[in-house]
């Protein structure tokens, strides 16, 4: 009996952590509209330094700041809930 319960309780400890990581993926310009504006200022800025990455640059804080202000413009006017920041490049 306390032989499984120890198997339950590691069992937890491994799977939890990876359950809580999978809903704050950094998804980088795959990330919508939603789920941007759900985020704190500093994951916000590790998804658009990603974005930013991933089309090659080695983006300065100024870039990474402008982004972040098209991706909330972009969001709050234009942008759908479903779309990806990744349109702010028109």
């Amino acid at each position: 009996m306390k032989l499984r319960l120890l198997a339950a309780v590691v069992a937890a400890v491994l799977i939890v952590p990876g359950i809580a990581g999978c809903s704050t993926a950094n998804k980088g310009g795959e990330t919508t509209c939603k789920e941007y504006r759900a985020m704190s200022g500093s994951d916000q800025t590790e998804v658009i330094r990603k974005y930013l990455t991933n089309q090659g640059k080695d983006p300065s804080n100024g870039e990474i700041s402008l982004n972040k202000l098209s991706a909330s413009a972009y969001c709050a006017t234009a942008g759908k809930d479903t779309d990806p920041i990744r349109k702010i490049q028109g």
